[in-house]
C-alpha cells in the first residue's frame, strides 16, 4: 500500500510538471482544450505593444506578467481517490505564495494582450483566485479531476470569469472580461487543463476627497 501511494504522489508531481512546462513554452504542444462558454471571440480593440512579446495587462502602460506556478498543490479530500485508480474524481487545490499578484491594475475590465506568441495550448480564460489570510497566499480551485487520468487541473465554472477574445493577428490575442471585476485576485490561463498561471491584482480605485467649501 506505501509503494502505491508513493508511486502516485509520483506520478502526479511529474504531472504537473508537464503541464507547466507546455504552459511556459506554448509553440512546444498541440491544443488540447476544449472551448469555453465562458469566453466568445469578439472584437476587443487596444493600442497594444508591437514589438514585444509575452504577456501584458493594460494600465497607464502596458505591463508584463509573468507565469506564475503554485508552491504546492493538493488534493482537496487527501488521497482516498487514488485507492480507487482514479475511478472516483478528486478536487485539485493550486496554491500560490502571498495574497496579491505583483502586477496591480485599478482597471475593473483591463485588456490583457497575449503579443507575439506562435500558438496557444488552448482557448485564453480569465479565472478568480481565493485569497487565504491564514496562509498569506491564493488558492485557485481546480475542480473536479482524476488523480490518474487525462486532465491536469479543470478550472471550475464558477470561477471563469465571462471575457471576450479577439485576435487582430495571427500572433496577438487580447482578452477583456465583459463585465467590470470587483476588486480581487484574477489569472490568465492558456486553457483550462493547465496550473500554470498569468496572475493580477485588480485593486480597489483610489478617491480623492474633495476639497472642503470655504
Amino acid at each position: 500500500m506505501r509503494s502505491f501511494l508513493s508511486c502516485s504522489l509520483s506520478w502526479m508531481a511529474m504531472a504537473f510538471s508537464i503541464v507547466g512546462l507546455a504552459a511556459l513554452s506554448p509553440g512546444l504542444m498541440p491544443a488540447q482544450d476544449k472551448t469555453s462558454s465562458t469566453s466568445a471571440t469578439t472584437n476587443v480593440t487596444a493600442d497594444y505593444p508591437k514589438d514585444r512579446s509575452g504577456v501584458f495587462i493594460q494600465s497607464l502602460d502596458w505591463i508584463a506578467i509573468r507565469a506564475a506556478m503554485p508552491s504546492k498543490t493538493r488534493v482537496k479530500h487527501g488521497l482516498a481517490a487514488s485507492l480507487t485508480y482514479g475511478a472516483v474524481p478528486a478536487p485539485i487545490i493550486a496554491e500560490y505564495d502571498g495574497l496579491h499578484a505583483q502586477v496591480q491594475v485599478e482597471s475593473s475590465r483591463p485588456v490583457i494582450c497575449i503579443c507575439r506568441v506562435l500558438s496557444l495550448p488552448g482557448t485564453p480564460v480569465l479565472v478568480r483566485l481565493h485569497a487565504n489570510p491564514k496562509k498569506n497566499l491564493r488558492e485557485f480551485d481546480g475542480g473536479r479531476m482524476p488523480v490518474i487520468g487525462a486532465k491536469i487541473a479543470d478550472a471550475t465554472q464558477n470561477d471563469l470569469i465571462p471575457a471576450d477574445v479577439s485576435q487582430p493577428e495571427d500572433t496577438v490575442w487580447l482578452v477583456q472580461p465583459r463585465q467590470a471585476l470587483p476588486p480581487g485576485e484574477y489569472a490568465l490561463m492558456l486553457g483550462t487543463q493547465n496550473v500554470s498561471i498569468f496572475p493580477f491584482t485588480v485593486a480597489a480605485a483610489m478617491v480623492t476627497p474633495s476639497p472642503a467649501k470655504p
